[in-house]
């Protein structure tokens, strides 16, 4: 018998087609409904990856009728757990109907559009006593843990500057696949994309918060000082479709280390690297891209590799539904990246970039978030 009866909210992220597929191999957890929120403006097409293509798909995978209106949903179902993969711009409405029902969340990256917003969405998740955690499809990766795991372990001594990209060719850009879907995104046209609220500011779009949230992620997750303040710029150089902006760079200081992000739509994926760079005291560690899959790297400052111990991914971090199964079943302990806390931190680093990429000049973070 499955304990847990889950839902999906929102069809706008793409994860949600992998994520019901976690959902379903989790012996703890059923799929019980599905519903979209609707979209400030109707999109144009149903191809791949468009919010009508993933609602059709999850329901045809798992043989579930979506519901009009996802209000009613949670009225009839009564599920233990939403999954919210809605824009981001109305994840605190959806956030505050789940919690007033006493209905546990995972939001999928980023937890809001907004640090504002982000509190807003604590303040449902105390009045109610409901737990809420953010889903990052990257802190179950292998790599990226065996990573953690090295660093802690501090063979090259403490971190004085993280470095990291990340990017494809945009969420429905040339090429753009999605795990848990074969296939890539269909052509598509300018007018059609500009529709799509991936592209256009109201909705939470842009590439500040689907691919510059990963750099602050891995800022506080490597970075345990009290950050000071955010330089960034943000500018749309080969989208022209698109009102928001589809490059970011960002620089984060904090009082002995800093961290360098980026975040873009013009570069194709196979070009990424792996992962955060950490650069050390006594040399570097990183994740490279091999041909049967990513190995944790390391080299000393004469440029000498660095043998690092061997990682074991423990079973609850396969996905969300199985760290959340352990969570609420069994009291297992939640990894601090999924938390609220670290979350409203994130979201920190982040407005503080946004701010400074719109104001021109360098821009405080909120450093009492992380006093609390």
């Amino acid at each position: 018998m499955k304990d847990i009866k889950a839902v999906i909210i929102g069809f706008a992220h793409m994860h949600c087609n992998e994520i019901s597929l976690y959902i379903a191999e989790e012996p703890a957890m059923s799929l019980v409904g599905i519903a979209d929120v609707a979209p400030e403006i109707p999109e144009p097409t149903a191809a791949r990856y468009t919010r009508a293509w993933n609602m059709a798909n999850v329901a045809e995978q798992h043989d579930l009728t979506p519901y009009e209106d996802y209000r009613v949903m949670l009225d009839e179902l009564k599920p233990d757990l939403a999954f919210i993969l809605c824009e981001n711009a109305v994840k605190a409405e959806v956030s505050l109907e789940c919690a007033r029902r006493g209905i546990n969340i995972s939001i999928e990256k980023p937890m809001s559009d907004s640090l504002d917003s982000a509190l807003l969405i604590e303040s449902y998740v105390k009045r109610y006593n409901i737990l809420a955690v953010v889903n990052w499809p990257v802190v179950w990766r292998r790599q990226v843990n065996a990573l953690i795991d090295a660093y802690a372990k501090q063979p090259l001594g403490g971190l004085i500057k993280l470095r990291y990209i990340n990017g494809h060719t945009g969420p429905l850009g040339v090429g753009a696949r999605h795990r848990g879907v074969q296939g890539a995104a269909e052509v598509l046209s300018d007018e059609q994309r500009s529709k799509m609220w991936w592209y256009r500011t109201s909705p939470g779009g842009g590439a500040f918060l689907d691919m510059q949230c990963y750099g602050c992620l891995y800022s506080n997750r490597f970075i345990p000082e009290m950050p000071i303040d955010a330089t960034a710029v943000a500018m749309n150089l080969n989208t022209p479709y698109c009102e928001c902006e589809d490059n970011t760079s960002v620089i984060i200081r904090y009082p002995s280390v800093m961290s360098s992000s980026e975040g873009t739509w013009t570069i194709p994926n196979a070009a990424m690297p792996a992962g955060p760079a950490l650069f050390c005291r006594n040399g570097v560690m990183w994740i490279e891209k091999t041909g049967g899959g990513f190995e944790t790297r390391a080299m000393d400052i004469y440029g000498e590799p660095v043998s690092l111990d061997g990682y074991t991914q423990p079973e609850t971090l396969r996905h969300m539904p199985t760290h959340l199964a352990a969570h609420l079943l069994d009291g297992g302990e939640l990894i601090p990246a999924v938390t609220l806390g670290f979350n409203i931190q994130v979201m920190a680093l982040l407005d503080a970039a946004m701010k400074s990429a719109a104001s021109g000049r360098t821009e405080p973070v909120r450093s009492e978030l992380w006093a609390k």
